[in-house]
């Protein structure tokens, strides 16, 4: 009886395993393209928490994606597919609330079906995808939750009538669409819609009543980049709650003074963009409440006392960018509380008197890019923290007064006009904090007074003519805000007279750009909280005594680009001083004094020579020395002897050319040394002894030709090394290589050098030392093999460069063994051929060099095996065609360029061109174009047709080549009462809403065709006759109903249906001897 029991229980469990197995291929996971479909079980489902969660197999909602669960519910992205796809997985989620539903990018024209139905969704966004029309019946299941709807940059030519059955929406958009009319009753069934998009259509006219229904519900209405030329009447009657109307980018002339008195409560109106010549007089008179005027990009010529009419709480108005020549006084006399006010782009001429007067809210004023050529008297009244933008106009003139009680102004901006003197008294009682007079046409700094301005902070007088600076200049009292002051662009000639020493607080004096010859004692007097200083671009020669010494408080001095030639004695507080490109040929010893503050000296591009003992003597803390492009033959060991604080040492530009035993004395902390672009031959041992923290070493563009194993002994630390455009023809000698002391090198650039051999010497390797370099450059040398020698010390490397050598061969096994590897560039090489093995499992490769060699084909399965692949680079070579196994991993971040081969345009291509035209973007396959057929040269395969790619002799004869089926029938079978059961998954991206079976018998009559929403994957014909054998084809339909192209894998042949069962792609049968085996064992094990 036990054995009995076991073995029952044993079948159970086979049968039940087979049972699942075999032919509900529906339930297995998928492979590539193929859906998923959600098994179905008879387990109650738990209670759900608070916060709903994503399924944890991803697979089950494909080929959506449920991105975040929340305690709100789930945010699903559904992206690149078609109706019958996306219903499965959406089907799979339908007890799970969804919050947000993003379908964009799909492959859909007529919305229909069950797609949404026994799903409970509270913003939907269906964007982007192609729409042209929207069944009835869609949305009928959505009413009871549905409150954001997106129909956004579709082709839709009419409002759906499917959208009257959602009353809770609240948001509509129906933006990016081919709209050209909103008919009567448009929005029936919508009683609690608050926004409502319909910009960027083609809208000519809106009806009226065409809002009826959401009249007293919308809140906000989107009307802009139509075509709309007048609005009919009563459109907007009885919209009480409208705040928010944007009619920009249409084509209205001119309004009725009706248009907008229905809507009361109105607080932003946006008419910009249009062709406006004036708004009727109080045409504005019933928006009491609005908050929101652009009147932009329109061609208003005036503004008078009537347009502000009645809205006293205007804050914000833009009128920039019409032609609008006068504005009456009284315009702005209403809004009195106005924080902005754009009249910018217009042609005005004349501010005139009191024009901006008692504007005491107002944030900021726009009058810039007009005519102005006049400031009339008391034009400017009583305004407080403003910014006030007068910049590109013409002014010359401005009145005694202009400015008056203007406390506090933020930004006064007169740059880009034709003023060449502003009268004292200009600014009454005003202050102002940043003033902006650059690009204008002053030449007398005494003439442009601020004295009044006690609270300057910035003064910018830059790209002026002003020709010198003295104690008359700026002001007659002192300043103490005023921290910075641009001088720079003029043609000042000299500084004099403790021009500076009147402002108490001044921290940056800009004076690049000038024609300034001399510093003189006393050309910046003594001021104490000066910090940086510019004086850079000029033609000064001499720096004399004194010239900056007095400046005890200053941190950064910027005197290059000039003509000194003297070294000059420094403030003792200096920090960082740039006197680069000047005509300095000799630092004498003493000339700095002892201090400890001056961190950064730049000599660059001047004319030394030499460097004595004692030159930097006293520069106890400097960290950075930049010495280069100077005439220095020898290392100045002699005077870097006493600069143990030195962290940053550059050399690069002279014409050093050896580097003896011990060159650079003891410099124990510095981290980077720069001797690239000299003329170094000889390089001795130890040359860098005691460097111990040296990490960076560029010894670039020189003509090295040997460099002794020894040479780097004592660089611990040295992380960066690059001996790059040299003459280096071997990296070690006939016992040891140049890098073995090397303990922390990470990066090694030895390219364009003369390299033509890797032994496994030249890269060090020890089972004690842990050598850690990740980036070897050997690109531009002479290199013609790789052989078994060349990974030895190269097991850490990442990034490997081998571009632009001779190589013709690879040996198999040899870049397979650097495991870490992620960036490979062996092009520009002339490799005809990479054996299997050369790669063998990268898994960590991202990108893949191969162009410019002569490769016509490559190990397909190697290239697949490097699941972190980004890039490969197949360009310029002689691949003849397209290895179509890339296809499906040719996603976002994958690229393939491919340019520049010989390909054969045949039916093997088209894979391709399918793949091809389902991608947003596919310049980069542009310059890809056949090679043959000889009709077919020179074109571009983004500008065929899938139908030019053909094969002469085997046209459509191997399915698999030309395009992958729309469906893939998993199995068939034979049910007992003579009915037939077909399981079957979609296989393609493309546009598939429904299905079409046809079953035929042998001699090809038609049985029987049935049409299959395109929710379903399976089917069952019943009362078919017994003991025959039938042809079923399955064909798909598209969203407008159109049959699409079907091959031969989509029919089978199955049957009979009478007598014995008979199964096809069932894979019960692979399950039938692994049964009977096991039955066998336990029956003879229990004997």
């Amino acid at each position: 009886m036990e054995l009995l029991l076991r073995v029952s229980l044993l079948l159970n469990c086979v049968f039940l395993l087979c049972g699942q197995s075999s032919f509900d291929g529906a339930n297995q996971p998928p492979e590539e393209e193929e859906e998923y479909v959600r098994p179905t079980t008879s387990t109650a489902a738990p209670t759900e928490p608070p916060h709903i969660f994503c399924p944890v197999n991803r697979l089950f909602t494909y080929p959506c994606t449920c991105e975040k669960g929340s305690t709100e519910g789930l945010t699903v992205h559904c992206e690149n597919a078609n109706l019958a796809m996306m219903s499965l997985g959406l089907g799979n989620i339908k007890d799970k609330l969804i919050y947000s539903l993003l379908m964009t990018k799909n492959y859909v024209r007529r919305l229909k079906g069950s797609i949404f139905h026994n799903i409970t969704i509270v913003n939907l966004e269906v964007s982007y995808n192609k729409i042209e029309d929207i069944e009835s019946d869609v949305f009928d299941t959505l009413g009871d939750s549905l409150e954001s709807l997106s129909l956004e940059g579709n082709n839709l030519k009419n409002i759906p009538s499917s959208l009257n059955k959602l009353p809770k929406l609240q948001f509509l958009n129906l933006a990016h669409n081919q709209l050209t009319v909103i008919p009567a009753n448009a929005f029936n069934g919508l009683p609690n819609v608050k926004e409502l998009r319909l910009d960027n259509n083609h809208i000519t006219k809106m009806f009226p009543g065409a809002f009826n229904n959401i009249l007293r519900s919308l809140d906000k209405l989107h009307l802009q980049h139509n075509r709309i030329q007048k609005f009919e009447r009563n459109v907007f009657k009885q919209m009480v709650k409208l705040k928010y109307l944007d009619i920009s980018h249409n084509d209205f002339s001119k309004f009725d003074k009706r248009d907008f008195t229905d809507l009361s409560f109105l607080w932003f109106l946006n008419v910009s963009s249009n062709h406006l010549n004036e708004m009727p007089r109080s045409a504005l008179a019933r928006n009491a409440q609005l908050r929101v005027f652009n009147a932009s990009n329109n061609n208003f010529k005036d503004i008078d006392a009537y347009l502000l009419r009645g809205l006293r709480l205007l804050r914000d108005l833009y009128l920039a960018g019409n032609k609008i020549k006068t504005v009456d006084k009284r315009a702005f006399l209403v809004p009195t509380r106005l924080r902005t006010l754009d009249l910018s782009r217009n042609i005005i001429q004349d501010i005139g008197y009191e024009m901006f007067k008692d504007m005491n809210w107002l944030e900021k004023l726009d009058v810039s890019y007009n005519k102005v050529s006049r400031i009339a008297s008391s034009s400017f009244q009583r305004m407080f923290q403003v910014v006030v933008d007068l910049s590109h106009n013409n002014i010359s003139f401005i009145g005694k007064g202009a400015f008056i009680e203007m406390a506090n102004v933020t930004v006064f901006d007169l740059s880009y006009n034709n003023i060449s003197e502003i009268p004292p008294d200009t600014f009454q009682n005003s202050d102002v904090n940043i003033l902006l007079l650059n690009h204008n046409n002053i030449t007398d700094l005494s003439k442009i007074l601020i004295t009044n301005l006690t609270g300057i902070k910035i003064f910018n007088v830059s790209h002026n003519k002003i020709e010198k600076i003295d104690r008359k200049s700026f002001t007659t009292k002192k300043l103490y805000e005023l921290h910075t002051i641009d001088l720079s662009y003029n043609n000042i000639t000299d500084v004099s007279g403790n021009a500076f020493e009147k402002f108490g607080s001044v921290r940056n004096i800009i004076l690049h750009h000038n024609q300034i010859r001399k510093i003189g004692y006393g050309s910046f007097g003594t001021i104490t909280t000066l910090l940086e200083m510019d004086i850079s671009y000029n033609n000064i020669t001499e720096v004399t005594s004194g010239g900056f010494s007095n400046l005890v408080s200053i941190r950064t001095i910027y005197v290059h680009h000039n003509n000194i030639k003297n070294m000059f004695v420094i403030p003792i507080a200096l920090n960082e001083i740039h006197i680069q490109h000047n005509s300095i040929k000799r630092i004498p010893p003493g000339i700095f004094p002892v201090m400890n503050s001056l961190l950064h000296l730049y000599l660059d591009y001047n004319n030394l020579t030499h460097l004595e003992r004692g030159s930097f003597k006293g520069l106890l803390t400097l960290r950075t020395l930049s010495l280069g492009y100077n005439n220095i033959s020898q290392i100045p060991w002699e005077s870097l002897e006493d600069m143990s604080s030195l962290q940053y040492l550059y050399l690069h530009g002279n014409n050093i050319t050896a580097l003896g035993r011990k060159a650079f004395g003891n410099l124990p902390v510095v981290f980077e040394l720069r001797l690239d672009h000299n003329n170094i031959r000889n390089i001795s041992i130890n040359s860098f002894e005691g460097m111990l923290q040296l990490i960076k070493l560029n010894m670039s563009f020189n003509n090295i030709s040997y460099i002794p194993p020894s040479t780097f002994q004592g660089l611990v630390s040295l992380r960066n090394l690059d001996i790059s455009h040299n003459k280096v023809s071997s990296l070690e000698n006939k016992t040891n290589g140049i890098l073995e002391d090397l303990l922390s090198l990470n990066i090694f650039n030895a390219s364009y050098n003369h390299i033509s051999f890797i032994s496994d010497r030249s890269f060090p390797k020890s089972p004690y030392i842990p050598y850690r370099i990740t980036h070897i450059d050997l690109s531009n040398n002479y290199i013609p093999i790789i052989t078994k020698t060349f990974d030895d010390g190269m097991k850490q490397v990442e990034i490997l460069k081998l571009q632009n050598n001779i190589l013709n061969e690879i040996r198999p096994g040899v870049l397979s063994n650097l495991t870490n590897i992620r960036h490979l560039d062996i092009s520009g090489n002339e490799l005809q051929k990479l054996p299997k093995g050369t790669f063998g499992i990268l898994e960590d490769m991202e990108e893949l060099i191969l162009r410019n060699n002569r490769l016509g084909s490559i190990e397909i399965d190697e290239i697949l095996s490097m699941k972190k692949l980004q890039l490969l680079d197949l360009r310029n070579n002689r691949f003849t065609s397209f290895y179509e196994e890339l296809i499906p991993i040719m996603k976002e971040n994958f690229t393939v360029l491919f340019s520049g081969n010989i390909l054969l345009c045949d039916c093997h291509l088209r894979p391709l061109r399918s793949w091809m035209s389902n991608q947003p973007n596919t310049s980069l396959w542009d310059d890809v174009t056949c090679h043959l057929p000889s009709h077919l040269a020179g074109r571009s395969l983004t500008a065929m047709s899938i139908d030019d790619f053909l094969c002469q002799d085997k046209f459509y004869a191997a399915e698999e080549v030309i395009i992958k089926p729309d469906i893939k029938i998993r199995g068939s079978e034979v049910l007992k009462d003579h009915g037939l059961r077909v399981v079957w998954y979609v296989a393609t991206r493309e546009d598939v809403a429904g299905f079409k079976a046809e079953l035929r018998n042998l001699t090809g009559v038609l049985v029987t065709e049935e049409v299959v929403p395109y929710n379903k994957r399976e089917y069952v014909f019943r009362d078919l006759e017994p003991d025959e054998e039938y042809q079923l084809c399955f064909k798909a339909v598209d969203s407008l109903g159109t049959e699409r192209e079907a091959f031969e894998s989509q029919c089978t042949t199955v049957g009979p249906v009478g007598g014995a069962m008979r199964v096809k792609n069932s894979l019960f049968g692979a399950f039938l001897p692994i049964l009977i085996t096991v039955v066998i064992v336990f029956w003879k094990f229990y004997l």
